[in-house]
């Protein structure tokens, strides 16, 4: 589904209860009407909140992760809102629900959905604190979320008066229908029964002290294995299971053209990637995916890319340049690099790719990536304006990119951005999609002079089988 038609879905599943809630209303009282309608039009933005992050592949392909999870977020906020004055409207109108011991059970489970949605809000806030554990984050938002959803749903069929009109009855099981639909395949079919995701370590490699490339096989090879755009990401579990089990993304490094094969690079940084990293031979994991639309080979004309990446958040841009070369693409495309001096990530092949490929490539040698930097390593404009950029690493790179592109009059529309870590978007005011990453390097420095590779006189485009060495993140 294209974005246009997502957007129509999602404001339907929104506005129409709402309006059909006005046109159906058996009350002609001001303050019943009202009640009704911020109490209905909650409801909708709820289910649409728990809709939007449940992995929906055309969905994060249409819209990238990081706008997902803002609509997933300004919905919550709206749903709280619309829940919170549907609370005050029917305290106006029945003062004697104020009382949640003396109440009705209908206004009892009502008064449950409202504190167990303020404490979501105060979780989701609490949340974004330095140091806090995601894992538990994670689980606290879903389990609150949860129980304040089945007690609106209680709320809504115990009152009985919309459910005991027809035409809202309908609409209200549809909404029902299309939740328990995406929740049971998210929660239930994907993590225990889906044969797609299941994935044997093929092979373990070491690309440093503490990097490590995981080789994965599907172990149920149907259609050619897993088909995916240069630039997506996987979540990743180590065993199966509904609740209980950890799972973080990771992106996938490996050509586009290989499907029945996978590659993920994890650095050895926590918890999990220190499990992951470990993983031997023959070990089976589960991956959920690809998803995100951060990618970048489908785009045409004769503009190329300009790819800047901190330290593992080269990883997309390996998947990438590999899909480009394996696809002979003729374009000239720059590479900038941030990374760490004391573990340098796929040299050799990128000295490889310089050579099946026009690729240039900029190393930062401890220098910021600002206007004055950005300004020597690209082309003047009007030429710099048909580049298509990718920025991929933590949020000291990406935030200086994106601001000293924005200085250089480049298009919003040609910036991409994949930030680290799971705050929420850049403060900047270039659009950024893509998705959440687990880690990344220091900070660059200042003071040193690029370090430019360029590719070989008259080398072009060699169409041969690539060589050299496959990554992920």
């Amino acid at each position: 589904m294209t974005t246009i038609a997502w957007s129509g879905v999602l404001l339907a599943m929104t506005a129409v209860p709402f309006v059909l809630s006005a046109w159906r209303g058996h009350s002609t009282a001001p303050g019943t009407m009202l009640s009704v309608g911020l109490g209905v039009l909650g409801l909708g933005a709820l289910v649409v909140v728990v809709l939007v992050p449940s992995r929906i592949r055309t969905l994060t392909r249409a819209f990238g992760v990081d706008r997902v999870m803002g609509l997933h977020r300004w919905l919550g906020v709206l749903a709280l809102a619309a829940v919170v004055l549907h609370a005050v409207v029917a305290l106006w109108n029945h003062p004697a629900l104020v009382n949640p011991l003396t109440a009705r059970d209908t206004a009892k489970v009502g008064w449950g959905s409202l504190v167990s949605l303020l404490l979501v809000g105060g979780v989701a806030a609490g949340g974004r604190r330095p140091g806090a554990r995601y894992e538990v984050w994670a689980r606290l938002h879903v389990a609150l979320a949860a129980a304040g959803l089945v007690l609106a749903a209680l709320h809504v069929v115990w009152l009985n008066h919309l459910v005991a009109d027809p035409v809202m009855r309908v609409c209200l099981l549809v909404l029902a229908a299309a939740l328990l639909l995406v929740l049971s395949h998210r929660w239930v079919w994907r993590p225990l029964f889906s044969r797609q995701g299941a994935f044997v370590v093929y092979g373990v490699r070491r690309e440093g002290p503490s990097v490590a490339t995981l080789v994965l096989a599907p172990v149920h090879l149907r259609r050619g294995g897993l088909h995916f755009e240069p630039g997506q990401f996987v979540w990743l579990r180590l065993r199966r299971a509904v609740v209980g089990t950890e799972e973080h993304p990771f992106t996938i490094a490996s050509s586009a053209n290989v499907t029945g094969r996978l590659e993920l690079t994890v650095r050895d940084q926590g918890d999990f990637s220190h499990r992951v990293a470990a993983l031997r031979q023959g070990e089976k994991v589960w991956l959920d995916g690809p998803h995100g639309s951060f990618t970048a080979v489908e785009h045409g004309g004769r503009a190329g890319l300009v790819l800047v990446a901190g330290g593992v958040g080269i990883t997309p841009m390996m998947s990438m340049l590999r899909t480009l070369a394996e696809r002979g693409d003729p374009r000239r495309h720059r590479l900038v690099l941030a990374e760490r001096g004391s573990e340098p990530l796929f040299a050799d092949e990128l000295a490889v790719l310089t050579r099946r490929l026009d690729l240039q490539i900029t190393r930062t040698a401890g220098r910021r990536i600002d206007l004055a930097f950005l300004a020597e390593v690209l082309p003047p404009a009007p030429e710099r304006d048909h580049l298509d950029y990718f920025v991929c690493g933590p949020a000291s790179l990406a935030t200086g990119t994106l601001a000293a592109l924005e200085q250089l009059a480049v298009p919003a529309s040609r910036v991409h951005c994949e930030q680290f870590g799971w705050s929420g978007p850049l403060p900047t005011s270039t659009t950024t999609s893509g998705m959440a990453a687990p880690v990344g390097p220091a900070r660059p420095g200042r003071g040193a002079d690029p370090v430019v590779v360029a590719p070989e006189r008259g080398s072009g485009v060699r169409r041969s089988r690539r060589g050299g060495r496959h990554a992920s993140l």
